[in-house]
C-alpha cells in the first residue's frame, strides 16, 4: 500500500527534529558491510511501534544492501546469527539473480542510481507487525527538505520474521520491488501516479511471472485465491488494503495474461495515464486487442463462476491449478414455478461482482422469464446475461446486454425448458472510471423474477447482443517467458498482507 505523504503537513514539523536526527540518518554513497545506519521507520509497521531504528549492514550484493536491525540481531544466539545470514546469502542470490533482472526487463527500471547516487537499493530487514511481509515507503524518494522522514534511499522494508520462508518473503520483495520500479516509470519519468489496486495488480503479477505459484499446493497465489473466495464480491476497484483486495487483483491479473498478454500488464507502465481503467485501455489497444477493460471484466465475472472453457474460451482459467476455481453465486434462485414471484435486493459498487444464478425451473406452463429492476439510478446499471440451455451448452448469443431505463425496465426471456434451462445474470454498475477510494458509494438495484405465459406484444428492444470479439493473435515478441524458470494505510506506503 503507498503512503501519500502530505508535503504541507510535513513541513509543520518542527526543524529541531530534523536537525536533531540528520546526524542519525546518513546518505552514503556507497555503503560498507558491517556499517551501522540510522532509519525511519513506519511506527504502524513496526512490531514495537517505533518510527527509528538503527541497523547494520549484514549483506553487500550486486543490487542490495541488506540491513538488519540492531536490537533485533542483538536478542539472537550466535547460531541463530549464522543461520539468518545463511537465508539473508539466499534472498541476495534470489534477488540478484532473478527478481531484479525479470522484473526490470518486464517493468523498467528503478529509480538507478537514485535519489542517493548509489545504484545499490536498501532492503531493510526488522521484526513487522504479524500480517506484513514487507512494505514500501515513497517518501524515501523525497529529499529531507520535502519531507522531514525521509531516508533519501531506494528502499524496501521487509519483515525478518518470514525470512525463513522462501514462499513468504521471495513474493513480498518482488512485489514490493515493483512499487519500487512502478514509482520510477509513472512518478518520476511521467509525473502521474497510479490508482492503487492497478499498481497493486502489477505488484501481484510479479509473482507470477517469476514463477512463485507454479507450484501451487501452499503457494503465494494459492494464498491469495482462498481469500479471493471468502469474499468474491469484493470492488475491484475499491481499495481497502485487506486480503480479499489482493485475492480478487492477482486473479484478475492472471485472466488478463492467460487470455491476451502479459505484456499488456508491463506496458500499463508506459503511458502518462492515471486512471487504472484508461491506463488498461491504452495497452489493450497498443498490443493489438479491440476489447476494453469493460469486456474484459465481464468475461472474468463469468469465469469466475463457470470456469468452463469448453463453453467459451474466455469463461473459465487456463492454468491448470485454478480449473476449480468457482465463486459462490450472490443468489440462487432455483424451481420458479408458474406465477410465482421473487424478489430482492443488492447495494452495488463500481466494478463490483454479482452473480445471480436463476435454475431449475420448475414443470409449468409459462415459458417466459421476465425479469424486472429498479432503482433510485437505473441508468448506472448494464445488465449482463448468459443463457445456458437445458443440456448445459451455451445459448448463442453467448453474451447479451440489457440496458434499463426507468420507462422500459423488464427484460423477457422466451423458451423456458426448450432453448433456457439456467440464466446467469450479471448487474454491473461502471459510472465510475477514476479517482477511486477506500470507500466507494452504493446504488441500490431491486430485482424480481417471475414466469409469465407470453410476451408483451412489443416488448422493448432494449438487449443489445455481446459476442465476444476475436482474439487478437499475440506477437512472437510479446510472449513472456513467465519461466525464467518460466500491504496499510492511504498515505505513501505499500505493504503485502
Amino acid at each position: 500500500m503507498k503512503r501519500n505523504s502530505n508535503l504541507k503537513l510535513r513541513f509543520t514539523y518542527a526543524c529541531f527534529f530534523v536537525i536533531s536526527f540528520l546526524a542519525f540518518v546518513s546518505v552514503a554513497n556507497a555503503d560498507s558491510f558491517g556499517q551501522d545506519q540510522g532509519f525511519f521507520i513506519s511506527s504502524g509497521y513496526d512490531a514495537q511501534g517505533r518510527s527509528q531504528i538503527t541497523a547494520t549492514l549484514r549483506k553487500v550484493s550486486s543490487h542490495a544492501y541488506f540491513y538488519v536491525e540492531d536490537g533485533y540481531w542483538n536478542s539472537i544466539s550466535s547460531d541463530a546469527h549464522n543461520q539468518i545470514s545463511s537465508q539473508i546469502d539466499t534472498l541476495a542470490q534470489e534477488f540478484d539473480n532473478r527478481i531484479y533482472p525479470i522484473e526490470t526487463n518486464f517493468f523498467g527500471s528503478e529509480p538507478n542510481p537514485g535519489i542517493d547516487d548509489d545504484p545499490h537499493m536498501v532492503i531493510l530487514l526488522s521484526p513487522l507487525i504479524e500480517k506484513a511481509g514487507g512494505y514500501f515507503d515513497t517518501a524515501n524518494e523525497y529529499t529531507r527538505n520535502q519531507i522531514p522522514d525521509s531516508n533519501q534511499r531506494e528502499m524496501i522494508y521487509v519483515n525478518i520474521n518470514g525470512l525463513a520462508d522462501p514462499q513468504k518473503v521471495d513474493p513480498f520483495l518482488a512485489h514490493e520491488f515493483q512499487h519500487l520500479i512502478s514509482f520510477n516509470q509513472k512518478e518520476l519519468l511521467r509525473q502521474v501516479s497510479d490508482e492503487n489496486w492497478l499498481n497493486e495488480l502489477r505488484s501481484e503479477y510479479a509473482t507470477i511471472l517469476l514463477g512463485y505459484s507454479d507450484n501451487f499446493p501452499n503457494s503465494y497465489l494459492a494464498g491469495r485465491v482462498k481469500t479471493f473466495l471468502s469474499s468474491s464480491d469484493d470492488s475491484l476497484t475499491e481499495w481497502k488494503n485487506l486480503p480479499p483486495d489482493y485475492g480478487q487483483i492477482i486473479l484478475f491479473a492472471e485472466y488478463i495474461a492467460e487470455h491476451f498478454s502479459a505484456q499488456v500488464i508491463a506496458d500499463t507502465l508506459k503511458n502518462n495515464l492515471s486512471a487504472g481503467i484508461a491506463s488498461i485501455n491504452d495497452a489493450l489497444a497498443k498490443n493489438g486487442f479491440p476489447q476494453t477493460f469493460s469486456d474484459i471484466y465481464s468475461d472474468w465475472l463469468i469465469a469466475n463462476l463457470l470456469n468452463n472453457t469448453s463453453i467459451d474460451t474466455l469463461f473459465g482459467y487456463t492454468r491448470e491449478s485454478l480449473k476449480n476455481l468457482h465463486v459462490n453465486p450472490s443468489r440462487v434462485l432455483n424451481n420458479i414455478g408458474d406465477d410465482i414471484t421473487l424478489v430482492f435486493s443488492d447495494n452495488i459498487k463500481d466494478w463490483q461482482g454479482k452473480w445471480y444464478d436463476i435454475s431449475q425451473f420448475a414443470p409449468g406452463q409459462n415459458n417466459v422469464l421476465k425479469i424486472s429492476f429498479s432503482s433510485p439510478s437505473l441508468a448506472s446499471f448494464h445488465l449482463v446475461y448468459l443463457i445456458l440451455k437445458p443440456d448445459g451448452s451455451i445459448s448463442r448469443p453467448a453474451i447479451s446486454i440489457f440496458s434499463p431505463t426507468n420507462s422500459s425496465s423488464d427484460l423477457y426471456l422466451n423458451g423456458i425448458g426448450s432453448n433456457i434451462g439456467r440464466v446467469i445474470l450479471i448487474p454491473l454498475k461502471e459510472d465510475q472510471i477514476a479517482g477511486f477510494t477506500a470507500n466507494e458509494q452504493v446504488v441500490n438495484l431491486l430485482t424480481s423474477v417471475e414466469r409469465i405465459k407470453t410476451m408483451p406484444v412489443q416488448p422493448p428492444v432494449l438487449s443489445t447482443i455481446i459476442q465476444p470479439a476475436p482474439k487478437a493473435a499475440k506477437p512472437a515478441a510479446l510472449k513472456i517467458k513467465a519461466k525464467v524458470k518460466k500491504l496499510i494505510v492511504k498515505s505513501k506506503k505499500k505493504k503485502i498482507k
